[in-house]
């Protein structure tokens, strides 16, 4: 069982609205790959980024957690959706794109497994394909790790998150949601997820091997700082 099988129902509620990231996305798909026709999203979760694409593109999600595929069929009725792992996954075809938002790589915890993702990504498109991705940084990890716990309060009830550094690059983040049962009384759901941050000239080093232009972007700036906390891959041309 995926550890976001019990936690599926309130992750949207906790993680809250992420339609800028997903008009953002769009805009980045049309820019790189204008005639795309063909989306694939690894780590599509609870749908959220599908629902959008679906508009627009023929889509395919894959994710494992098979609570999080339940939802997410309720989103994208259109989107073909798949049990599995994004680092050992091998599909029939080819697609124009494929992206990896909301920084869905982070949660996967070692670097060869990685590697394992950029390697299917680069398999699985079309040449002239884009495979999009973004991460958080380890200057943003340092932020929220050292400000007080955070607290969002939502229609009766209201969630927590907290980071935690457990040793460098590796950090654990624990969702906490707190669901009014009657007056003063609440019920506790919790996820506890690890990430792990890459260093962003590690993860060039990685792609340049499959794709010939790499392009960063980072949304909240004009280029890429110290200060980045979200960092998108363009990823262009594939070798």
């Amino acid at each position: 069982m995926s550890r976001y099988d019990p936690f599926a129902q309130y992750y949207d509620q906790v993680i809250g609205d992420r339609s800028e990231v997903a008009k953002l996305l769009m805009r980045l798909i049309r820019r790189h790959a204008p005639r795309a026709r063909t989306v694939l999203e690894l780590g599509c979760g609870s749908g959220t980024m599908l629902q959008e694409l679906s508009r627009r593109y023929e889509t395919t999600g894959i994710d494992n957690s098979r609570a999080m595929l339940k939802l997410a069929r309720k989103k994208c009725a259109k989107a073909e959706l798949l049990f599995g792992d994004i680092s050992e996954f091998s599909l029939d075809r080819q697609f124009d794109v494929v992206v990896c938002p909301f920084d869905t790589i982070n949660h996967v915890t070692s670097f060869r497994a990685w590697q394992r993702v950029f390697e299917n990504a680069h398999a699985h498109l079309r040449p002239g394909g884009a495979f999009i991705f973004d991460v958080n940084t380890e200057h943003k990890m340092e932020m929220y790790r050292a400000d007080p716990v955070t607290v969002d309060f939502h229609s009766g009830a209201f969630s927590t998150v907290s980071v935690r550094r457990l040793r460098r690059w590796h950090y654990q983040v624990d969702l906490t949601l707190f669901r009014e049962v009657r007056s003063d009384l609440f019920r506790r759901y919790q996820m506890s997820l690890p990430e792990l941050v890459v260093p962003t000239q590690k993860i060039l080093s990685e792609l340049s091997s499959l794709f010939r232009r790499v392009t960063l972007l980072d949304p909240d700036r004009r280029r890429p700082t110290a200060e980045t906390e979200e960092l998108f891959f363009i990823c262009s041309a594939p070798r």
